[in-house]
């Protein structure tokens, strides 16, 4: 099988490892009530923030003051909550994420909201 990991890190080259702190990812885990992928937080530790070939964007870290990802999501968490609540008046239940995802509401960025489904331990 393939190391998909190691193969982008190959493909980026080496890695600064400017932000890398366990601790920034346990506090900003604790808060979102879930664990982020282990792959994901090796490729932010390594490169980010920094944006790619104009195609990948690891624009925050957790222990980047200046660009904190805790603080990226918790704005576009809000940003989506306030589209969706003025949106879903008007959605039909096949475009209406809490019929296919089988919840009567959907606050993006708890634990009740769709990081459950998106993330796995």
């Amino acid at each position: 099988m393939t190391d998909r990991l190691r193969a982008v890190f190959d493909m980026l080259g080496p890695a600064e490892n400017r932000f890398a702190d366990p601790a920034a990812w346990l506090r900003l885990e604790q808060e979102l009530g879930r664990a982020l992928p282990a792959d994901y937080k090796a490729l932010v530790d390594a490169y980010a923030p920094v944006q790619l070939h104009r195609h990948l964007y690891l624009a925050s870290h957790p222990a980047c003051a200046w660009r904190d990802l805790g603080e990226a999501i918790r704005s576009d968490a809000e940003g989506w909550n306030e589209w969706r609540a003025r949106e879903s008046e008007n959605l039909e239940p096949e475009a209406d994420p809490r019929v296919i995802c089988n919840r009567p509401h959907i606050v993006f960025g708890t634990p009740d909201g769709l990081i459950p489904l998106a993330c796995t331990d």
